[in-house]
C-alpha cells in the first residue's frame, strides 16, 4: 500500500491544502492521502484549538473517498513531532510506502526538524514544485539532502496555487460585509469556522494586515508604506511612543489610495468626514481621509490615535498628536522618497524634534504647492495651511 501524508496546522485547511493532495495522489498512485492535524505543535505557537482543526479537516474530505483523517497528533500528549508520527504509522501499516508530502518551503527547513534523518528514512519526501518557487535552487538542496542522509525526494509537479494561511485567517476577520472576501478553502469549513469564531473573535494582526493590503496595494506604493513603517517605528522607540500603533498606522496610511472616487466619497460620508470642493476636484487628496475609514471598515481598527494619523497622514493638522507627528513625518522621509534635496536634514531632525521636522515639511510643502506648475488649481488644502500657520513657530523661534 502506498500511503501520502499531509501533515499540518490546518489553522485552517484550505483548497492549497487539498489540490496538492490531490496532485499527489494521482502522479506517484496512492491508495490514500492520511491527513494528520498537528497537536501541540513545538514550532508554531498561538494556533486554534486541535479539535476544531481536526472537525475542518474532517469536513474538507469528507466527499473525498481517498482521503482519512487521523487523530495520531492531535490526542498526543507534548509537542508534536514528525518522526514519532511516521515511526507510529510503520506500526499502523507494516509493509506500506509512506509519502510524506510537503510545500517547497518546507523543503528548507527539514533539516531544523526534530531526529530528521528518522523522517528520511521512514518517508520518502514528495515536493510540490511549483513554477516560480526557484526549481534550480530546489534541486540543489534535495540533492544536498539525498547525499547526506541518503534521502528519498521526489518533485510533482503543481500549478501556481499561492494561498496564504495568514490571508485566509484575514478574511474571516474583516468587519464590514463590504469589504469582505471568499475565503479560499471549503464552504464547510468556512461556515465551521464562522459559527465557532475560530478567527473573528481576534483582532487583525500587522501580518494578517500585510496580506490584504497586498490585495489592495499596487508593489510600488506596498514598499513605500513598508518604508513609512519601518521609519514610523524607529521614529517611535526614539520618541519613547507606543510603537505598535505606530506600526499599525504606518502600514495602513494609504490604505484607501486606489479606491474609487466613489468610493472614496461614500466612506468619508459615513464616517462624516467632510469632503470639500478642492478634494473633490484632486480625488487623490482624499485618500486620507478615505484610509481612516477604511481602517475601521476593513481592518478592524478603532484607535481613535491611529485613525487621527492615517486621517492627516498628508495635510497634517494644527497640534498633531505625538503619533500623527511621526505618520506625517515618515510619510515623508521614508527611505524610498527621494523628492527634496533637504530630506537627509529632515531625517536627522526627525529624531530630534518632531514638531520643528513637521514645521520644515509643511514650509516645504507650501512653498512647493503654490509653485507648482500646469496645476488644474493653486489652491492648497485648508488644513495644509493651517497646520504649517500653527507649527511655524518652530522655525520663527529657532526651537
Amino acid at each position: 500500500m502506498k500511503i501520502g501524508i499531509m501533515g499540518g496546522t490546518f489553522d485552517p485547511i484550505h483548497n492549497g491544502h487539498l489540490y496538492i493532495a490531490k496532485r499527489a495522489k494521482k502522479e506517484f498512485s496512492l491508495d490514500k492521502v492520511l491527513f494528520i492535524p498537528t497537536g501541540v505543535s513545538y514550532m508554531k505557537t498561538g494556533v486554534s484549538k486541535a479539535e476544531h482543526r481536526y472537525e475542518m479537516v474532517r469536513l474538507a474530505i469528507k466527499d473525498y473517498p481517498d482521503f482519512e483523517i487521523s487523530d495520531l497528533e492531535v490526542f498526543r500528549g507534548g509537542n508534536t513531532y514528525t518522526f514519532e508520527t511516521l515511526e507510529e504509522l510503520k506500526k499502523i501499516y507494516p509493509g506500506a510506502k509512506l509519502y510524506f508530502i510537503i510545500g517547497t518551503d518546507t523543503l528548507f527547513m527539514l533539516e531544523k526538524w526534530r531526529n530528521v534523518e528518522s523522517i528520511f528514512a521512514s518517508a520518502t519526501i514528495l515536493v510540490a514544485d511549483r513554477e516560480g518557487d526557484g526549481r534550480d535552487k530546489q534541486s540543489k538542496k534535495a540533492d544536498e539532502l539525498k547525499k547526506k542522509y541518503d534521502a528519498r525526494i521526489k518533485f510533482m509537479k503543481a500549478e501556481p496555487y499561492n494561498i496564504s494561511a495568514t490571508l485566509l485567517r484575514a478574511s474571516f476577520k474583516i468587519p464590514s460585509p463590504a469589504y469582505r472576501i471568499k475565503p479560499d478553502c471549503p464552504e464547510l469549513v468556512a461556515k465551521y469556522a464562522e459559527e465557532h469564531e475560530l478567527y473573528s473573535q481576534f483582532p487583525m494582526n500587522d501580518d494578517e494586515i500585510l496580506e490584504l493590503l497586498k490585495l489592495d496595494l499596487k508593489p510600488k506604493r506596498l514598499v513605500h508604506s513598508l518604508g513609512v513603517r519601518d521609519t514610523a517605528v524607529e521614529l517611535a522607540e526614539i520618541h519613547h511612543l507606543d510603537v505598535d500603533k505606530a506600526r499599525r498606522a504606518a502600514l495602513l496610511h494609504d490604505c484607501a489610495k486606489y479606491l474609487s472616487l466613489d468610493d472614496k466619497i461614500k466612506l468619508c460620508q459615513e464616517y462624516d468626514y467632510p469632503v470639500s470642493s478642492l478634494e473633490l476636484d484632486n480625488p487623490e487628496l482624499l485618500h486620507a481621509k478615505a484610509g481612516a475609514a477604511l481602517a475601521t471598515e476593513k481592518y478592524g481598527v478603532t484607535d481613535p490615535e491611529i485613525l487621527d494619523a492615517i486621517r492627516y497622514h498628508t495635510t497634517g493638522k494644527p497640534n498633531m498628536s505625538p503619533l500623527t507627528l511621526v505618520i506625517f513625518i515618515s510619510d515623508y522621509i521614508e527611505p524610498g522618497r527621494s523628492h527634496s534635496p533637504r530630506l537627509n536634514d529632515f531625517r536627522v531632525l526627525a529624531k530630534e524634534n518632531l514638531a520643528k521636522c513637521a514645521a520644515c515639511i509643511l514650509e516645504e510643502t507650501c512653498i512647493y504647492l503654490e509653485q507648482r506648475p500646469n496645476n488644474k488649481t493653486k489652491a492648497i488644502d485648508p488644513t495644509t495651511k493651517q497646520s504649517y500657520e500653527f507649527y511655524k513657530i518652530y522655525l520663527e523661534a529657532g526651537e
